[in-house]
């Protein structure tokens, strides 16, 4: 997506939230010093548990085209009763603290009105304070693209192209500090796009999105909803097969009855060329929903 006015953006991020019913809806744009635009809405949950507010979503989707240096977030939201999250202003400055750049925070109204601002979001909470922990390596990162397109003119497989992006994807992490273990994941649609990226960490844990739903998560945004494979791999499992935790079956199965497909998932050791394929059915043979 080019670049829109703010107003546009965030009109066109409000409208990206996903499986979002009678409950508040917010999207939010980030703006890098690259001059790159990222934008994304908020992803609800059957769980509740597993919610993604749109701040962390647009997070993800810079961190996934490996541009860290995020300077401003403006969130669009419906809802007025509660005009600023503490956990939505923790994870703004989390990110602020690895990459060692301020991020301004302003939170919209739909009527125009500014709710609730911040030139610096480390100031905001002034009883929650990180140590500086600047990372290192994603300093020499250069803003790309976290999407590719499937090679249907050489002999390799698709198992071993996602192999291929899921282990690229590990390498497109954000975590907690340098040297931590990277997961990554890759996402195949049936037009042959792969989006691949890894794992986003946050000090505040349970705002963390994990490899395999961060790369959903941005393939989702993108408007891709013809998902037909997801590759999984860890720096962290080299001999054996990596395998997704409770939360991400739960998100994938959610997303797949949502949006009506059925991905076949490939479980990849890192280190060699063994794998696993498995459908959601499978890794989640039980499946909880507030569906009746």
């Amino acid at each position: 997506m080019s670049a829109l006015s703010l107003d546009s953006a965030l009109a066109h991020a409000l409208g990206l939230s996903l499986q979002v019913k009678e409950s508040a809806q917010s999207g939010s744009v980030a703006l890098s010093s690259s001059g790159a635009q990222y934008v994304a809405g908020c992803v609800g949950s059957e769980t509740h548990l597993l919610d993604i507010p749109s701040e962390l979503a647009v997070l993800v989707r810079a961190v996934h085209n490996n541009d860290v240096a995020i300077e401003q977030v403006h969130t669009l939201s419906n809802n007025t009763e509660t005009p600023v999250s503490p956990l939505v202003l923790k994870l703004l400055a989390d990110h602020s603290t690895r990459t060692g750049v301020t991020i301004r925070y302003t939170l919209h109204d739909v009527s125009g009105n500014r709710l609730f601002e911040t030139d610096n979001v480390r100031d905001a909470l002034t009883f929650y304070r990180m140590p500086d922990t600047i990372l290192t390596s994603v300093m020499g990162r250069v803003p790309g693209s976290g999407k590719t397109n499937l090679d249907r003119t050489s002999n390799i497989s698709i198992e071993m192209q996602l192999r291929k992006w899921a282990r690229i994807g590990c390498g497109n992490n954000f975590p907690t500090r340098d040297g931590a273990s990277g997961y990554g994941a890759a996402v195949l649609t049936a037009a042959g796009n792969i989006y691949y990226g890894g794992q986003y960490s946050t000090f505040e844990h349970r705002l963390g999105v994990h490899a395999e739903m961060a790369t959903l998560l941005n393939a989702l945004m993108d408007g891709a909803r013809d998902i037909t494979h997801i590759g999984i791999a860890s720096s962290k499992f080299v001999d054996t097969l990596c395998s997704p935790c409770g939360c991400c079956r739960q998100f994938i199965a959610e997303m797949s009855r949502t949006y009506d497909f059925s991905p076949g998932i490939y479980l990849f050791a890192s280190g060699n060329e063994q794998f696993k394929l498995c459908s959601i059915n499978e890794l989640l043979p039980v499946q909880w929903t507030n569906r009746k």
